[in-house]
């Protein structure tokens, strides 16, 4: 039968691996979020040189016989909301991706201090698995952080999508019924409800108070 001392060492050693485990889940959904922000970023990019175009075009001159939109119509305050909804998608996109900022694993100077000082193999189990303590806590910090951030991104290009197609109604029609405006309104506070924006906002301003 093991003395106590073994028992120690095998608890240690299981809290070891499944603090491994709890690391690389963070690492993998941190890596996850950066890669929708970094495909959204893309996406963004792409809708504002587009939008770039469109306008080129429609300040071509009126007397061009195929022209449908001038310039002073697409400008109205349903467009002006989109495109300001997508420059903050985009800018908040790359807060996020750059903003990321995990810890992984031993440092150099750890494993150095580990091999160089006279600790037993008990003591540096303890040191590795309190290393992981702090490694996960400061992982769920800035996972709390990202989460609302990735979500954001996403709910504002699809606000300044629904925003820009109430612009193109306006210029091509003269006008936006109310009821439409409202619909757009209530699909908008659906889609955030149903990503679950409300509640990371929340986990993130209770991670910061503790």
């Amino acid at each position: 039968m093991a003395d106590r001392g073994d028992d120690d060492i095998d608890m240690e050693m299981i809290l070891r691996e499944e603090a491994h485990r709890t690391v690389d889940n963070q690492i993998n959904t941190l890596n996850d979020i950066d890669s929708k922000v970094a495909r959204i970023l893309r996406i963004n990019l792409v809708i504002l040189g587009i939008l770039l175009t469109g306008l080129s075009v429609a300040t071509a001159p009126e007397s061009q016989p195929n022209q449908i939109l001038h310039y002073t119509d697409l400008i109205n305050n349903y467009t002006i909301a989109g495109v300001s909804l997508l420059l903050l998608s985009t800018g908040v996109a790359a807060i996020t991706y750059t903003a990321s900022s995990l810890q992984s694993g031993l440092a150099a100077t750890d494993l150095r201090n580990l091999l160089n000082n006279d600790y037993t193999d008990r003591q540096n189990l303890e040191g590795i698995v309190e290393g992981y303590s702090e490694w996960i806590e400061y992982n769920y910090r800035t996972n709390a952080k990202n989460a609302p951030l990735g979500t954001l991104t996403i709910l504002l290009l699809v606000y300044s999508m629904a925003w820009l197609a109430l612009g193109v109604k306006k210029a091509a029609t003269g006008d936006v019924e109310p009821w439409l405006v409202t619909v757009t309104v209530l699909l908008s506070l659906t889609v955030m409800h149903f990503t679950g924006f409300v509640g990371q906002v929340r986990r993130w301003h209770q991670t910061r108070n503790n």
